[in-house]
């Protein structure tokens, strides 16, 4: 291997830098904007060829707005992000539309995510037809081996959206995303929506995809077990913010942050023996229009000091951690598993 693959491989694929996205809210009589919702509020991260980043939360936490932020599908108030060496916020349209091809996005719902009034056919031939890289014959054996690849029939061309399951729509989907070949997806739940034997098989699908394409994902979701099953990496994110970084081991196994504690803790445990006790998470989610004063978490967290309350703590590593594993916490350096925390 040469020195410039090895410098390839250490420069990030997807470079995030203190972005932000906050969506106006006007009132009065002149509806002026008064106030801004701060979906997100200062994310930075990185992912790397090939890997796979885990991004967890609640809802309403901004994991979604930041999927769509990265690939600008929602415009950014502040920050940068570089895709392979080049700011996507600042590509004009001629950069952006040869961006477009390398990366893509896997939606949440595979139902409204399809025109119901496109074919198969269509829906995953677009485009190539956008970008002229099909037409024709050459169009229809691009489409046929998308879903071949993706475990569908070549005969499903012919169809509309509703004659699938969720799981075949699902599949149209990734196929989707991939006729363009990208090198980096978005994956927005892909599988929340859908019964716990399909999604076995779409992350089963997700998985050989990324080795036989060399794909990154940046992979949205709820479940911290399916995110340790498939994921490299894990982003713990709590009102617009990252609050732990770090390997799904150091994640699951040695949690830094109360609310990363109180994520695994909520795991449901299949042993009907275990009778251990759960403390819920108390209070709601802080409001993303007026968040609370320092650390956003401090007022459901049973831990927290006049300190977390003054001061906003930063996502920083400490010596004694292992590399790579960060956390935004002035309490961190407590003891990291509780007697509730169950593992995934």
């Amino acid at each position: 291997m040469t020195n410039q693959t090895h410098q390839e491989e250490r420069i990030p694929l997807v470079r995030v830098r203190d972005v932000k996205t906050h969506f106006p809210r006007s009132g009065g009589v002149l509806a002026r904007t008064v106030r801004y919702v701060k979906a997100v509020d200062g994310v930075s991260f990185d992912i790397h060829r090939g890997e796979t980043l885990g991004l967890v939360g609640e809802s309403g936490c901004g994991k979604t707005t930041l999927g769509r932020t990265i690939l600008r599908l929602i415009p950014a108030t502040a920050g940068s992000v570089s895709f392979d060496g080049t700011d996507v916020l600042a590509a004009g349209r001629k950069e952006l539309r040869a961006m477009r091809r390398r990366m893509q996005i896997v939606f949440q719902d595979p139902v409204s995510s399809l025109n119901p009034r496109m074919t198969v056919e269509s829906i995953v031939g677009e485009p190539l037809k956008i970008h002229g890289m099909a037409r024709g014959s050459a169009l229809r054996s691009r489409v046929a081996e998308l879903l071949e690849r993706v475990g569908l029939s070549p005969s499903h061309m012919t169809r509309y959206p509703h004659e699938f399951s969720g799981g075949q729509k699902q599949r149209v989907g990734i196929a989707r995303a991939l006729c363009l070949q990208p090198s980096f997806l978005v994956c927005d739940e892909p599988v929340s929506a859908l019964d716990v034997s399909i999604q076995s098989q779409i992350l089963n699908l997700l998985a050989d995809l990324r080795e036989e394409y060399g794909l990154s994902y940046l992979f949205i979701a709820h479940n911290l077990a399916v995110v340790r099953h498939f994921c490299d990496r894990v982003a713990v994110m709590y009102a617009g913010k990252i609050v732990e970084v770090g390997s799904c081991d150091d994640i699951c196994d040695c949690p830094r942050h109360p609310y990363t504690q109180a994520l695994l803790a909520s795991i449901p445990h299949p042993d009907p023996t275990d009778r251990r006790d759960r403390v819920p998470l108390p209070g709601e989610p802080a409001d993303p229009i007026d968040p609370p004063a320092g650390c956003a978490f401090h007022p459901r967290c049973a831990r927290a000091t006049d300190e977390c309350s003054r001061s906003t703590p930063v996502l920083e590593h400490r010596p004694q951690w292992r590399g790579g594993h960060y956390a935004a916490c002035f309490l961190a350096d407590e003891e990291a598993a509780s007697s509730g925390i169950v593992r995934p």
